[in-house]
């Protein structure tokens, strides 16, 4: 199938409203620029190539963000990188700039997520990186709505108890 001026057109449209948020999303799961950024341009090109089976425009953006996570993990998995970053630990007292603030807790968070299971990383970040809804996550996931509910749950457990670990070993806990 191939795509008439019109429709190429949108599709750049497209690319330039999502690519910026994909790529925030991928960046949150691989906490590599290069992985992030050759993962999204890939998704971008399959979901170029592949337009034809998305049924609802609506859908793109947690389509192509969906393809993005994906070409990421077989990236990441080919590069062989299962090593883990350990966390740093949250400075919040000596931070003067809320600028400087915002980076560092983005990477504290970030190290955080890498700390926990994949599908609890991968969880947090279709829901609050990709802003998907739960329905959509499960749906890309193949699972329930209720069993998506259940997993997001026990993904934030996880979650804060890795904090008030890190937390309480900053404090000297």
């Amino acid at each position: 199938m191939s795509f008439s001026d019109a429709n190429l057109d949108i599709f750049e449209i497209l690319v330039k409203q999502h690519y910026k948020k994909v790529y925030q999303t991928v960046y949150t799961y691989t906490r590599d620029k290069y992985i992030s950024e050759d993962a999204v341009q890939q998704a971008f090109l399959i979901a170029y190539k592949k337009i034809h089976q998305l049924n609802s425009k609506d859908k793109f953006a947690s389509w192509v963000t969906s393809i993005a996570l994906n070409e990421a993990k077989r990236m990441l998995n080919n590069k062989n990188n299962t090593t883990i970053t350990s966390i740093t630990g949250f400075h919040l007292n000596r931070l003067q700039d809320s600028k400087e603030f915002d980076i560092e807790l983005k990477e504290d968070v970030g190290n955080v997520l890498k700390k926990l299971k994949q599908k609890d990383m991968e969880i947090l970040v279709y829901k609050y990186y990709a802003d998907l809804t739960l329905q959509q996550i499960a749906d890309l996931l193949g699972n329930k709505l209720s069993n998506t509910k259940v997993r997001l749950h026990r993904a934030k457990e996880a979650f804060r108890k890795l904090i008030d670990k890190d937390m309480n070993e900053d404090m000297g806990g």
